[in-house]
């Protein structure tokens, strides 16, 4: 059986990202079957292809791997010469920490700013969402730490991503939340913007958003502008 990748909604289920882009970047072809999140009959599909009822979830021989850093870890091992980490022992090392921080950290962030790739909230009761968004408790510090991570991966690799000028997990695992301050119109410092717009100009990135586009058609701009 081919391995299967199991995701959820495109344009809301940030870790979804995560596990895809891993694929992708680990070279393992897959079959993608999509759950769609937050209906009456999610939960126990969820269930029925991940111990944690969540996903990314990635079946692949004989085993299920259902948390994203683990998928890009056994992908890393299947193929140390894939795109997963950066080639270079100080880089990857420095991915991975990056990487392991984002994966653990930021829930007040990704709580008070759920994710939704395809709704945009520039204005909200009449201030601009950044007054009021970041003023939700953990927002403003997980941000703020965000920044100092993007400025000193800049620093020490020249960009435009963590290590330099490809692409790895570490980018991955930033991607939705960078996302967030695309949709709810929050402006930051002029090269934290510049990080998120490489972020979201990413081919990876551009491949994603089009996916959500193409589910907010299938299923009704209505429900996904509703959805979170």
């Amino acid at each position: 059986m081919p391995p299967t990748l199991h995701l959820g909604s495109a344009w809301s289920s940030s870790w979804s990202i995560v596990g895809w882009m891993a694929c992708r970047l680990g070279g393992l072809p897959v079959t993608e079957n999509r759950i769609f999140l937050s209906r009456p009959d999610s939960p126990p599909k969820l269930k029925a292809v991940s111990p944690s009822g969540r996903v990314p979830a990635l079946h692949v021989d004989g085993m299920v791997l259902w948390d994203s850093l683990a998928i890009a870890e056994w992908l890393w091992e299947r193929d140390p010469g894939c795109a997963i980490w950066p080639k270079d022992p100080a880089r990857r090392a420095y991915a991975r920490c990056v990487a392991a921080e984002v994966h653990s950290h930021f829930d007040d962030v990704r709580n008070g700013l759920p994710m939704n790739l395809i709704k945009r909230w520039p204005i909200r009761d009449g201030l601009p969402s950044n007054v009021k968004l970041m003023a939700r408790p953990g927002v403003r510090a997980g941000t703020e730490r965000m920044e100092a991570m993007w400025r000193d991966a800049r620093a020490r690799h020249g960009g435009p991503y963590i290590a330099g000028e490809e692409f790895c997990f570490a980018d991955a695992a930033f991607a939705p939340m960078c996302s967030r301050y695309v949709t709810y119109g929050i402006e930051l410092a002029p090269d934290s913007m510049d990080f998120i717009a490489s972020a979201m100009d990413s081919p990876l990135m551009r491949e994603w958003r089009a996916r959500a586009e193409r589910e907010a058609d299938e299923v009704g701009r209505d429900i996904v502008m509703a959805s979170p």
